[in-house]
């Protein structure tokens, strides 16, 4: 087993003497502040103390399909920096999720926040500016590729979908569509993060110039979780498209650098898997059961266990408090949103804390993460103004279970004792029946129909992903799941009921 170092936060409601922890959330409204934890510092700077203008100075470098930029980790950015390999950075295995893009998607070369790629901003550095890439055939062509991309990733807890997820759930996007001269004259192309450390970037794939376009899908998002070219042409990481079966080679292949410069990245990575091979070999299949480990279906919701305060609280003018909450999950994969919904200070639109990098705030999980540790801390309150205050808790796993809490407090005038007290009564959560099972990664929920033959997650009408036209919900929930339907269409409900607080 493999694991990472995590350091737990505190819950607690502070003493009415006692000064809220963390920047004001607005200028005038010094009484509501950030969270102040280790969650809102990035991943590279908790694990090396790397800061994200150190990483942009950094140049970017590519290697023929792969792309090397320095939040990837690689060993030209360590030593830039003066950092040796730390091979602590290694988690357990963990879920991850796969969006197969075929109905044609637009990307930015940039991400608007600190962000080098995500594919639920639909942003990434393989584009030079904002790039429109085309549908992917027909209606069979795209189940025909993404059934053969699920058999190539059906030994591995990958769930993957053809509906795009909500863009707080973190996910790698496959974008399946164009020519290759969107790609520098090559069949598809990838950024590489050691270890799949990084969960949300992109690789794009050319079937308009290429064929074999599961085969070369398959290997560019294996470049997204860490995997470089092999010298096996049976590996998918063989870096030619010479056609022929292929898989994921269990065996130790030295590393190919026909398409690079003779340098390995990953190398810190690879030698777990291949010890002999001193970084310079790498096991295919063994380092992605190492990242995600074996399938195993998930039809078990995370449940909201408490918030703090209780919903129906009452706080006094004088009083302070961490808006908090605890989870019970039985993986090592959450994603989770808090959302302001009423009583916004002035000036204040919208106010957000959240996994995946698309919120006000960042709640930044090392991959693997045991979500029953940690503090899911949102915002402090120190003396707040008399009036009423309502935030929503949501929480879903990779495999589209999820779980919700909304909480109104009021605050009166002068100092309570109640406003501690925490809400264990539970959530309202929503699985999957176990009736079926996510073969090869699939998991749709919803209305509608999907790639492989299950049903998908919302309508044309309705958009899971936070305003993304592309996107109409997430498919990650067990097949013929009318549980996980419900759960998909649960983030949409309290959208609208957002009021500021003056």
């Amino acid at each position: 087993m493999r694991r990472t170092i995590f350091v737990t936060l505190c819950l607690a409601v502070l003493p009415a003497t006692a000064f809220a922890a963390g920047a004001p959330i607005a200028p005038d409204a010094p009484w509501a502040r950030h969270a102040d934890d280790e969650l809102s510092r990035p991943l590279h700077e908790r694990l090396y103390g790397i800061t994200s203008e150190q990483l942009a100075a950094l140049p970017t470098t590519r290697e023929g399909d792969m792309v090397f930029t320095p939040d990837g980790l690689g060993a030209d950015t360590l030593a830039a920096l003066g950092r040796a390999p730390l091979h602590a950075m290694s988690y357990d295995p963990t879920p991850g999720v796969l969006y197969v893009a075929m109905t044609g998607v637009t990307l930015s070369p940039t991400c608007g926040n600190t962000d080098t790629a995500n594919a639920a901003l639909n942003c990434t550095p393989l584009v030079d500016s904002v790039t429109e890439f085309p549908p992917y055939g027909n209606g069979s062509a795209q189940a025909s590729m993404f059934q053969e991309l699920q058999n190539y990733y059906e030994p591995f807890n990958i769930v993957m979908t053809s509906n795009r997820p909500p863009d707080w759930l973190p996910y790698t996007m496959a974008v399946i569509g164009g020519a290759s001269n969107q790609g520098a004259g090559v069949c598809g192309v990838a950024n590489v993060a050691c270890d799949g450390l990084k969960r949300n970037h992109v690789s794009l794939s050319f079937p308009e110039s290429c064929g074999g376009v599961a085969e070369v899908a398959a290997q560019e998002t294996s470049h997204n979780w860490g995997l470089e070219h092999t010298d096996d042409q049976t590996d998918l990481m063989y870096p030619f498209n010479n056609g022929g079966f292929k898989t994921y080679v269990d065996t130790c292949n030295d590393i190919s650098h026909a398409t690079g410069s003779g340098v390995t990245q990953c190398g810190y990575i690879h030698e777990i898997y291949c010890e002999a091979g001193g970084g310079e070999q790498q096991n295919s299949y063994q380092e992605l059961m190492g990242v995600f480990g074996p399938r195993v279906a998930d039809t078990v919701a995370p449940v909201i266990t408490s918030t703090t305060p209780a919903d129906g609280a009452v706080l006094g003018t004088l009083d302070s408090v961490l808006i908090t909450a605890t989870v019970e999950e039985d993986s090592n994969f959450l994603a989770a949103k808090w959302t302001w919904l009423e009583g916004l200070p002035e000036g204040v639109d919208e106010y957000t804390r959240c996994t995946n990098h698309v919120c006000t705030q960042d709640i930044d999980l090392t991959p693997g993460t045991d979500p029953n540790t940690v503090a899911w801390d949102f915002a402090n309150f120190a003396q707040a103004p008399v009036g009423t205050y309502s935030f929503q808790f949501e929480v879903m796993d990779a495999y589209g279970n999820y779980d919700s809490r909304v909480i109104t407090i009021e605050v009166v005038e002068g100092s309570t004792t109640t406003g501690g007290s925490a809400d264990t009564t539970g959530g309202t959560a929503s699985a999957g029946t176990g009736e079926g099972t996510a073969e090869g990664g699939s998991a749709e929920a919803g209305e509608g129909t999907d790639t492989d033959g299950g049903t998908d997650a919302g309508s044309d009408t309705l958009d899971a992903t936070g305003g993304n036209p592309e996107g109409t919900g997430c498919a990650c929930g067990p097949t013929s799941s009318p549980a996980a339907s419900a759960a998909w269409g649960l983030p949409l409900l309290l959208a609208a009921r957002r009021r500021r607080r003056r």
